[in-house]
């Protein structure tokens, strides 16, 4: 069980004003990884889950969040894009009903799935939870995952809070310390570009450092008129790698990022990629990147979904160098870091990274396939069967075998929708791509 690193707070601790230290006065820290940015007395946990059965997915993240939510005291704070999984929902009505000042921004309506969303929003504001959508523009996600408990702790990442989420493969951290403040100074930003009033928000008191910190950490952002924070990170931790890149992707079309990892492999960089299988109307968004990499020499794999449950690899992850992790909500797109509103988190700390590089390593040695095994339609109904307890498929012998189960078919999300905006705002980003490859004669 991951250990609540929150309930180890102490809330009567005094905040203290700190002048924070850089980077190379950190114990693990690299001295050229200083940047005044980042904020030190954090305790880090890296919250992370993959579906190798029905019974053993990514509910061991939702655990520890529904424990962090029932220790809330007095406010919750929550940014999400996904907010469908119905326990979490009545969840965030409990604590409402107890007293506690519960928050919400969400992702808006869309023509495809206009009703959930608002049902969602009058079901949660008929118990007291203040909801608001976030002002997004057209083609353009609130795509943050971000929870923030009586303002002390947080945890953010690539989870999403949907039906199906516990399914996929995916990172979130916990963070308890002083950059809890910029998650706050995040969720007072887009509380307000939504309609809010700054009144309404719980006071913007400084979080202590916690007597157990382990890491250095910033919130990194993306979004329209916000810069590019979250792929200034990226670039400065691919381009800035001495020894290692490991990441883990949903999506990866990136041009800056993917000529990036590149250079790195240049260097002597030991570059390890592993993306999803994904296919958007017949075109395989993570083939050309895949293809490009392994062109320069560098070792880019197919993450194996378990077709027992039609899981996905969702994770927006990287480790650098055995001291630093990027998680969060972006995906390494364009949009992910341009156009969509995202949120993540930039580590440097020794401990999560190695954390992070366990299960790495793992799913390096037991999870990746050379060719892509996409997941067809039907297996729609299996995330459903895993979902309800169905018994799941049997699978055995080979990859032949794997790929005679999970042919090669269109990806589709149609009984899966907390990725079907995702999904259509990266078809737009694949339709351009796929233009370009006609004009240049791919």
């Amino acid at each position: 069980m991951i250990q609540n690193i929150g309930a180890a707070f102490p809330s009567d601790l005094a905040p203290k004003k700190e002048k924070h230290k850089k980077a190379s006065d950190q114990p693990g820290s690299p001295g050229d990884k200083g940047d005044s940015s980042y904020l030190s007395g954090n305790k880090v946990a890296l919250l992370s889950g993959k579906s190798v059965t029905p019974a053993d997915s990514s509910d061991e993240i939702f655990a520890h969040i529904q424990e962090a939510i029932r220790g809330a005291e007095s406010s919750i704070r929550l940014e999400m894009y996904d907010l469908q999984k119905p326990e979490m929902v009545d969840l965030l009505i409990q604590e409402a009903r107890k007293g506690i000042k519960v928050q919400v921004i969400m992702d808006p309506p869309n023509d495809k799935f206009e009703a959930p969303r608002d049902e969602i929003k009058e079901k949660l504001e008929k118990s007291g939870v203040e909801v608001l959508f976030y002002p997004a523009r057209k083609g353009q996600l609130c795509h943050v995952k971000m929870l923030i408990i009586d303002g002390h702790q947080a945890i953010l990442g690539g989870m999403n809070w949907g039906k199906h989420s516990p399914l996929n493969h995916d990172y979130d951290v916990e963070i308890v310390g002083p950059a809890v403040d910029d998650a706050k100074r995040n969720f007072r930003q887009d509380w307000i570009k939504s309609g809010g009033d700054k009144e309404d928000l719980p006071a913007m008191n400084k979080t202590p450092a916690h007597p157990e910190a382990n890491a250095l950490v910033r919130v990194v952002t993306s979004g329209p008129k916000s810069g590019a924070p979250y792929e200034e990170a990226v670039l400065e931790a691919v381009s800035g790698a001495k020894r290692s890149v490991h990441a883990e992707l949903f999506a990866l079309t990136s041009k800056p990022v993917i000529q990036a990892l590149k250079d790195a492999h240049e260097r002597g960089v030991d570059v390890k990629v592993i993306v999803h299988p994904l296919r958007i109307n017949g075109f395989p968004v993570n083939e050309r990147a895949v293809q490009e990499l392994r062109q320069s020499g560098i070792q880019a794999m197919w993450y194996t979904c378990n077709p027992e449950t039609a899981e996905k690899l969702h994770a927006k992850a990287a480790a650098f160098d055995g001291d630093r992790v990027i998680v969060g909500s972006a995906n390494w797109t364009h949009a992910g870091f341009h156009v969509h509103r995202e949120a993540g988190a930039d580590i440097i700390s020794k401990e999560v990274n190695s954390e992070f590089e366990t299960i790495f390593q793992e799913d390096w040695s037991s999870r990746i396939s050379v060719d892509p095994i996409y997941l067809g339609p039907r297996h729609d109904s299996k995330r459903k069967e895993a979902l309800h307890g169905a018994a799941p498929m049997t699978i055995t012998g080979s990859e032949h075998d794997l790929n005679q189960i999970a042919p090669k078919a269109m990806f589709t999300t149609s009984e899966d929708s907390e990725f079907d905006v995702e999904i259509a705002a990266l078809r737009e980003e694949a339709d351009e791509l796929r233009r370009m490859d006609e004009l240049r004669g791919y």
